[in-house]
């Protein structure tokens, strides 16, 4: 290789030699920008091992918040899948709204099922809404709201589309 170089003119030399060099600048361009992306998913995961070492770190102190927790619920007010769709029903009938509920979505523990449902009221107005969150709220910590989502119904002046996320804690112990 080195005879085939130095066999070539003064010009062949210098473009050959340039190109080797921008070759090897782009290449280790692209070797600093993976390093980089890999240095940082470093950096993510020790974070991530960090945040999970403190919850198993803790894990007695959160044990035993969650006994006292649920000693503090009435297992009869928990509600279950059925029970939060009629509940929610009953709640948004005694508002003036006419609801349209998804099937709950269930997720167990040991002690607990946590159910959600999508609760969507078309053309509702802001009163009714109020007046259905009020009566939602009286049924706290067995049922929660957990997002909101609101929209202006562009066919109907001062109506609201209105997608809710509601969930319900069951003692299943």
């Amino acid at each position: 290789m080195r005879t085939w170089f130095q066999s070539r003119n003064r010009r062949e030399q210098l473009l050959v030699t340039f190109f080797t060099v921008i070759a090897a600048l782009v290449w280790l361009s692209y070797s600093a920008g993976r390093l980089q992306k890999q240095i940082a998913g470093w950096r993510s995961t020790r974070g991530d091992l960090a945040a999970q070492q403190l919850w198993l770190d803790r894990q007695q102190e959160i044990e035993a918040q969650s006994v006292a927790a649920v000693r503090n619920l009435d297992p009869a007010r928990t509600l279950d899948a059925t029970k939060l769709v009629a509940t929610v029903t009953s709640l948004a009938t005694g508002a003036g709204l006419q609801p349209a509920i998804d099937s709950p979505v269930t997720q167990r523990t040991p002690q607990f099922a946590f159910h959600t449902t999508k609760v969507t009221f078309r053309r509702a107005n802001l009163p009714a809404l109020l007046n259905f969150y009020d009566e939602m709220s009286k049924q706290a910590p067995y049922l929660s709201l957990e997002s909101v989502a609101l929209q202006t119904d562009r066919a109907a002046a001062g109506a609201l589309n209105a997608t809710l996320q509601i969930s319900a804690t069951q003692i299943t112990k």
